[in-house]
């Protein structure tokens, strides 16, 4: 009997070494590793492509909050509708998805991956919705985790061939530091840009690196809003982020884009109008010769 205890006795530590051993490399690996966080935007748009089909495009933009850059990341996109209370599922997309989002201290921009899929046309109300995971996120290690923005379509469907016809664009650049330049009506390089304490000619001379997500969008919001004052056309993806910037805008000062990290939205923002600006957002209007 005694022996018996002694090896129940031994079994029983040797149990709580082994369990404590596990414990203690689990702590260590979770404290080890650092995760992440990714803002998520999207936009779509459609036209008829001609043969009767609609073709589903537009741009998804991920900007990375933390200090490293992501693992596993995974996007799956699709196009849904309703007729009623339910979204039904569509078309999914195939995208050409990069390895990894690059940490915020080693990237200025966000990363921009076009999508377009064409396919028959949806009745009723159209939506996009990317859902985006990733294995490093922030609390949840090893579990795919991320946002998952959406896009509602809200604007006719016009011929494939029509809907870049208007204009051309400029980039931020040009509107900025050219002084010769005279920007088109109602817009005054003298005017005071919202609750900025700065002119509009001032934010497109300040450097971003004081408030990168703040200065990034309202260099690109300014460079939009003259580029449609230009009579350069605008896709509905492009006039919802210039009416989402506008609205940030309208109550946010510099000082909320001030810290690491912060601002992610709006940097994706940023670099949803620098493609429209550059002539590069899909279908829409060529850079300015």
């Amino acid at each position: 009997m005694m022996k018996d205890t002694r090896k129940l006795s031994r079994l029983f530590q040797a149990t709580l070494l082994v369990a404590s051993c596990l414990v203690t490399y689990d702590t260590a690996l979770a404290q080890g590793k650092n995760g992440t966080t990714l803002a998520g935007y999207k936009t779509i748009d459609i036209c008829a492509v001609g043969n009767g089909d609609w073709r589903y495009y537009g741009l998804i933009t991920l900007w990375n909050e933390g200090a490293v850059n992501t693992e596993g990341l995974s996007i799956k996109d699709q196009i849904q509708y309703k007729t009623g209370t339910d979204w039904v599922g569509g078309p999914y997309v195939n995208l050409t998805v990069p390895s990894f989002i690059p940490a915020a201290t080693t990237d200025g921009t966000a990363t921009v991956i076009p999508y377009s899929v064409d396919n028959l046309p949806l009745p009723g109300t159209i939506r996009n919705v990317a859902s985006i995971t990733i294995m490093n996120h922030s609390g949840s290690l090893g579990i795919p985790k991320g946002p998952e923005p959406k896009a509602t379509f809200l604007g006719d469907v016009k011929p494939c061939d029509s809907v870049d016809a208007g204009g051309c664009s400029y980039t931020q650049g040009y509107w900025g530091s050219k002084p010769n330049v005279v920007w088109p009506s109602p817009y005054d390089r003298s005017a005071m840009f919202y609750l900025s304490g700065l002119t509009w000619q001032g934010i497109m001379d300040s450097p971003v690196k004081s408030a990168p997500g703040y200065y990034q969008l309202a260099q690109q919001y300014i460079a939009a809003v003259l580029n449609v004052a230009n009579n350069a056309s605008a896709p509905q993806g492009v006039t919802s982020t210039i009416s989402a910037a506008a609205a940030w805008l309208t109550v946010t000062s510099p000082v909320a884009c001030s810290t690491k990290g912060s601002c992610g939205v709006q940097k994706d923002w940023a670099a949803t109008l620098a493609k429209y600006n550059e002539g590069s957002y899909p279908s829409g209007p060529k850079h300015c010769e």
